[in-house]
């Protein structure tokens, strides 16, 4: 059972120069060439299969029926080219709250913390909301 500040899991995770640029151009970046600090949405890129497992695998949510919330990200300093860093997933909030068109809507928050392996330093802090709405009646 996942309880509320759980650690769901974590990894570490290798800054490559050309994925920094890749997604710069991706998001139409007007650094995309020149740059090697990733882009302020770039965590995604790093989390991206671990929403996957949560969704899917610890979850065990409804894949049709969950949505993506919201997202925010809380720098430190910028992640840059040649980082390694640990991530570390936890969950932040699990509830289920009555929907304003009726049904029932489970609000999943989690946590990724994107730590230095160099320095230890936190780097970036990513906030998220899944949303799995309620079953249809039959």
């Amino acid at each position: 059972m996942i309880r509320v500040g759980d650690i769901l899991e974590e990894w570490e995770f290798q800054i490559e120069a050309g994925k920094v640029r890749e997604f710069a151009r991706a998001v139409h970046d007007v650094h995309a060439e020149d740059s090697v600090i990733a882009p302020p949405t770039f965590p995604v890129v790093i989390s991206s299969d671990f929403v996957e497992r949560l969704i899917t695998k610890m979850l065990d949510l409804d894949r049709s029926r969950t949505v993506h919330g919201e997202e925010t990200y809380e720098y430190f300093r910028p992640i840059v080219a040649g980082d390694t860093l640990r991530c570390r997933a936890r969950l932040v909030a699990d509830e289920t709250k009555t929907g304003k068109r009726g049904g029932t809507m489970r609000i999943i928050t989690t946590e990724v913390e994107f730590i230095s392996v160099a320095s230890g330093m936190l780097v970036c802090r990513e906030t998220m909301t899944s949303i799995e709405k309620g079953a249809a009646a039959p």
